[in-house]
């Protein structure tokens, strides 16, 4: 069922922002605020400050009389967090205020043990692999499928999670990304019912897919395909302050009382009510206004990439018949040069000088990511950029995309345990002569923070020419001690032995 057609007790719901709307009250009774925090409702901040944050400070609460607590909510917050349950199809939803990290984290830390395997895919946020540090479990790692047309990292095929679940019958669940950074994505509902018939949970890290379902232009969400668990970034794709984001579960396969457990001690004590309240309120977005500001959206999209087609050295990516992806977001616009004359980072930097700031660059791709919030205006100033190009830019050679390169980037050897890895006596070398060496940190191009090196593998020929390939092309790179690249800490295996 889709949003549009609920009943009218439901729109009525809907309409309500109980946490918001109770921030709003207790501010226009202008209480003497003898409680933390230390601005007193903005009467004590920067004077300049004050000016942009002057509106907002004074719903910046506490956890006094009737702001309830995320940490035990039997109020306001569960209200809240009720109506999220209902507008994205969970049995329950939990308010994050530590980003999907915090979601990523306790989900892993809830369905594993020390020891305890679980099955995860490959490319998926660098918070997946700090939960199953932090959890101290096996990971047996899937290796997506590669979309020939873009050579980015795609999903999981269903055959593969399959006769992986066949040889790990004691995995504890099945952890995937969905969609991806990039937009695409799998036919959710299909694999969920494979990982079903082995009577593990699917937990999908849903970030970039808080709109999903919520228009028909926009694939089926992580609730709607039958996940038990889905994370995503409300401040991403929708609405929310940056941090916001949502944990939605369903089903008996989650332990939601250890699930809490380790959500109290992940987040703060001391949530962000300013967070909280814009939850709220990006739900309300998303049910009762968001709809009509993507059909404006959609339609300008549709100009954009008509216009984009008469511009031969760059392509506008798009799904294709027999694609290894079954869902794209038509929000995601991922900019493919076909010209060896310039390359992502170039044309980022281009882009930055007239003021536009894409999501992120490689070396033959551009992403940006378009939400209800785009305007005619950016759309315009973007295809102005593109078709602006000086003709010496394109020449007639043409970039080949390698997708064999991006699928080897995720298939090492794991000589040690990541949580071993990250204790073990290590040493500094530089980054060509760690040809063969075990890693001792986690190796990050940021964004889109998906690892490419995890502690404890061994880095081989195909990994080192990448990495030497994006330190050449100014790639931010977190995890590591040397943000450059220059050097990286490997295991110090004299020691070891």
């Amino acid at each position: 069922m889709t949003v549009r057609e609920r009943s009218a007790d439901f729109w009525e719901r809907q309409r309500q922002a109980p946490l918001y709307e109770q921030l709003v009250r207790h501010a226009m009774r202008r209480p003497h605020p003898f409680h933390v925090p230390g601005h007193k409702m903005g009467r004590s901040f920067d004077h300049h400050g004050r000016e942009r944050f002057g509106p907002v400070l004074e719903l910046d609460m506490t956890e006094i009389t009737g702001m309830d607590d995320l940490h035990q909510p039997d109020g306001v917050i569960a209200e809240a967090q009720a109506l999220a349950a209902e507008a994205f199809g969970a049995e329950e939803t939990r308010f994050l205020v530590g980003g999907s990290t915090a979601g990523n984290i306790a989900l892993i830390m809830t369905v594993c043990r020390p020891g305890d395997k679980i099955l995860v895919q490959r490319n998926c946020h660098k918070s997946v692999f700090h939960g199953i540090i932090l959890a101290r479990a096996t990971p047996v790692y899937i290796v997506p499928a590669v979309d020939p047309a873009t050579g980015t990292a795609v999903g999981l095929r269903r055959e593969d999670v399959e006769r992986a679940l066949q040889a790990h019958p004691d995995a504890k669940a099945v952890f995937l990304t969905n969609p991806t950074y990039y937009g695409m994505g799998i036919d959710l509902a299909k694999l969920a019912a494979t990982v079903h018939r082995f009577g593990v949970p699917l937990l999908v890290d849903e970030a970039h897919g808080a709109h999903f379902g919520f228009h028909p232009a926009f694939p089926r969400s992580a609730m709607q395909s039958g996940a038990d668990a889905a994370v995503q970034s409300t401040h991403k794709m929708t609405g929310a302050l940056t941090m916001s984001s949502m944990l939605h579960i369903q089903g008996e396969r989650i332990d939601r009382e250890r699930l809490a457990r380790n959500l109290a001690m992940i987040q703060s004590s001391s949530p962000s009510y300013l967070l909280m309240a814009s939850l709220d309120l990006a739900r309300r977005h998303l049910v009762m206004e968001a709809s009509r500001e993507w059909e404006r959206l959609l339609l300008q999209l549709d100009k954009l990439r008509e216009r984009l087609d008469r511009v031969s050295w760059v392509e506008l990516a798009r799904p294709v018949p027999n694609s290894v992806c079954a869902t794209w977001d038509p929000l995601k616009l991922l900019l493919v040069l076909r010209t060896a004359d310039a390359d992502g980072f170039e044309l980022m930097r281009l882009m930055e000088e007239q003021g536009i700031y894409p999501e992120l660059a490689e070396n033959g791709l551009v992403l940006l990511a378009a939400s209800a919030g785009t305007s005619a205006d950016d759309l315009d100033a973007l295809a102005r950029l593109l078709e602006s190009v000086s003709p010496e830019r394109r020449s007639g050679k043409v970039r080949m995309v390698e997708p064999g390169v991006v699928a080897s980037s995720f298939l090492r050897e794991q000589a040690m345990p990541m949580h071993a890895a990250i204790d073990a006596p290590r040493e500094t070398v530089a980054l060509e002569q760690a040809l063969g060496r075990i890693a001792a940190e986690m190796v990050i191009p940021y964004p889109p923070g998906i690892p490419l090196l995890v502690p404890g593998e061994r880095i081989d020929a195909d990994l080192l020419e990448l990495l030497l390939e994006l330190r050449k092309g100014q790639t931010r790179f977190h995890g590591v001690q040397d943000a450059r690249l220059q050097t990286i800490r490997v295991i110090d295996e004299r020691q070891q032995e």
